[in-house]
């Protein structure tokens, strides 16, 4: 008797939760609660610039004896010389829904932020490329603006192989350089 009167009480809760479900789900606007959009300014005019037949020739700006240094009183050895201040932490490459991801922290030790470009890059044996990605932050910006401190980086690395646990390389882009 006990399973014959629980069943129907059973039943009749499930259909009472069915019944108190919505039957609409799109989304409805309510000018009490959503917020009118911004206006958009209008553009101020600008001039043409004139353009010229021939660019004026320029001289480049001498070298101070002040610029030779950085602003921890190192003497500047060349192109690479602010890659001594960034370290790479917490490097986690990992498969998702089909892809290949990366996420890392940038640290940069440089009381100055570090403007650079890096990809993340993957060799076989025979040194060929396997899966190349540029590193990104937050913004989706690829050009690296490193603030002093920690800086979340991530990549979405291309590719139609498993990568995980191979070795890869972060290279800098030349082109770009790495500077303050």
């Amino acid at each position: 008797m006990t399973k014959l009167f629980k069943t129907p009480i059973l039943l009749a809760a499930l259909l009472a939760l069915l019944l108190c479900g919505c039957s609409n789900s799109s989304p409805v606007y309510n000018a009490d609660v959503t917020l009118p959009p911004e206006a958009t300014p209008e553009p101020l005019p600008t001039e043409e610039p004139s353009v010229t037949e021939t660019p004026e020739p320029t001289e480049a700006p001498t070298p101070r004896p002040a610029d030779a240094v950085d602003a921890l009183g190192e003497p500047v050895s060349g192109a690479e010389h602010y890659v001594r201040y960034i370290t790479f932490t917490d490097m986690i490459v990992y498969e998702q829904d089909g892809g290949t991801f990366l996420d890392g922290t940038v640290r940069n030790a440089y009381p100055e932020p570090i403007t650079c470009a890096v990809s993340i890059v993957y060799y076989d044996a025979g040194g060929s490329e396997l899966a190349r990605a540029q590193l990104q932050t937050r913004d989706g910006k690829y050009l690296l603006v490193l603030a002093p401190g920690d800086t979340a980086v991530y990549a979405h690395i291309p590719t139609d192989m498993t990568l995980i646990g191979l070795e890869y390389e972060l290279e800098f882009d030349a082109s770009t350089g790495v500077h303050p």
